[in-house]
């Protein structure tokens, strides 16, 4: 049993960190604060007769502070992408950055409160407001983990398992020169050498085969770059924004809750897709040469 737990915490996550999903999920959340503390009233609330419109526009207030921390968390996000790369969110992140969250408005719900009936601001109040939050977001949190994660994997194994592997392109010319930005910085390859790319800040690195082996070089220049240089081998695709692969290479697909991935004949590491290119990856995959 504990052994089962131990993997689903570490099972791939999605996790999308932009502006625009960041409202939308604010927004839910909420309108989910607003209307479970208006109905429910939880923690003993009673309302007098005639009271309910106050009372709505007091939950409404609590809905509030849960959009405005959610936006004010997911710029947190934005600020500092290399800490939530989603290549290496699992659930156990996503679980205790979901804690962070709920910690965050329970201290917005303390400032509320201290705005509207004047709430002593103190260690005591301060847990004793946590523990209000908690008792409403702890649920939803470990619950919703758990639908998403088998939602997404569900959905994106089955899709994967209805991929075929693509034909194998001929080649418009028998080498390829690889150019960077530094001086004499270049790297003529067979096209068929070249099994997938990786966007390193200003680098990118070149993995490809030498006598069966995989190897990698540096360099100085944009995945963008490669794409213009490889524009001529309809074999190469950027798949994710930090990837570009030879489909030639592809040997298997299989799917997480984040989606794609491609698994290339001689490499260990899977290639993810990125989401919003899963219909150009699959309309390649699938294509009939």
């Amino acid at each position: 049993m504990m052994q089962a737990v131990r993997r689903w915490f570490l099972q791939p996550y999605p996790f999308e960190s932009r502006w625009l999903s960041g409202l939308r999920s604010g927004l839910w959340a909420g309108l989910f604060v607003t209307f479970f503390l208006f109905f429910f009233k939880p923690f003993g609330t009673s309302v007098a007769p005639g009271g309910e419109l106050k009372y709505l526009g007091i939950c409404a207030g609590y809905g509030l502070v849960t959009l405005l921390i959610t936006l004010l968390v997911n710029g947190f996000c934005l600020l500092l992408p290399e800490i939530f790369k989603e290549e290496n969110w699992v659930v156990w992140k996503e679980i205790l950055f979901n804690l962070f969250f709920i910690s965050c408005i329970g201290l917005g719900n303390l400032l509320l409160a201290n705005m509207l009936w004047d709430v002593p601001f103190n260690g005591r109040t301060f847990w004793v407001w946590q523990g209000l939050t908690f008792a409403v977001g702890i649920f939803p949190t470990f619950f919703g983990a758990f639908l998403n994660q088998t939602k997404w994997s569900q959905k994106y194994a089955a899709e994967a398992a209805k991929l075929h592997l693509p034909a194998v392109h001929p080649s418009l010319a028998a080498s390829v020169t690889l150019t960077g930005e530094n001086q004499n910085e270049a790297m003529t390859l067979q096209a068929d050498q070249v099994a997938y790319m990786v966007a390193q800040d200003n680098y990118v690195q070149v993995f490809y085969f030498e006598q069966a082996v995989l190897k990698s070089k540096m360099l100085r220049a944009t995945l963008r770059k490669m794409e213009e240089i490889l524009a001529n081998w309809p074999q190469f695709l950027r798949c994710h924004r930090t990837y570009l692969v030879n489909f030639d290479k592809i040997e298997k697909v299989s799917g997480n809750a984040q989606g794609y991935r491609l698994h290339l004949t001689g490499v260990e590491e899977t290639i993810p897709v990125s989401r919003n290119l899963n219909e150009v990856v699959r309309a390649r995959l699938t294509e009939i040469i």
